[in-house]
């Protein structure tokens, strides 16, 4: 199962650079910098740290959003919304996420470029207080019509990895649950017992 660990920095227990370099070498697959109220400039300078941290550990770095940015790093991958992508239309990225919400965008998704989704949010979760879960059933749904790797986002955890690899998912998105981690290790490896 893929791990991907998203980045919040308002609620990172640590400097974030320091948590991601914990994160890292505990061998987390992928390294979302998702922080989008911060002005490009900040973001840019940001980006470029994580960047750096990311290849030490041949860990895997994503962009979310910030496009332009991704393309002046030289980063292959990014994640997008999907009004993002439905209004830009295809991305000239080796590797593009793309959020859903629901089965019917999927195939948007996927005629865009899409070579992985997110879906969510499948539990509560409290980055998005007051929205209800999603629900495996739907993710089961996202994940039996999607042809390229789906993962679950919100309220991810160690205890709740294997019902969404039952799902069809082929990872989960942690924020909190790593960026909150005093051993982001141990919940890794956690996540890997499933």
């Amino acid at each position: 199962m893929k791990i991907i660990s998203v980045t919040d920095r308002k609620n990172c227990i640590r400097p974030l650079e320091e948590q991601v370099e914990l994160i890292c070498k505990a061998g987390v697959d992928m390294v979302v910098l998702r922080e989008k109220d911060m002005p490009p400039e900040d973001y840019l300078a940001l980006a470029d740290s994580i960047r750096r941290i990311c290849a030490r550990y041949e860990t895997e770095f994503c962009i979310n959003g910030f496009t332009d940015i991704a393309r002046d790093l030289g980063v292959g991958t990014v994640w997008v919304s999907f009004p993002s992508i439905t209004e830009s239309g295809r991305l000239d990225f080796p590797k593009v996420g793309v959020s859903v919400h629901s089965v019917g965008e999927v195939d948007v998704a996927e005629n865009l470029g899409a070579g992985f989704i997110i879906f969510g949010n499948v539990f509560e979760t409290s980055c998005k207080p007051g929205k209800p879960a999603a629900g495996l059933e739907e993710l089961s749904r996202i994940c039996c019509k999607s042809d390229v790797p789906v993962y679950a986002i919100g309220g991810m955890c160690p205890e709740n990895a294997s019902v969404a690899s039952d799902a069809g998912a082929a990872g989960i998105c942690m924020m909190s649950g790593l960026m909150a981690a005093p051993d982001p290790a141990a919940v890794i490896e956690a996540v890997r017992r499933v």
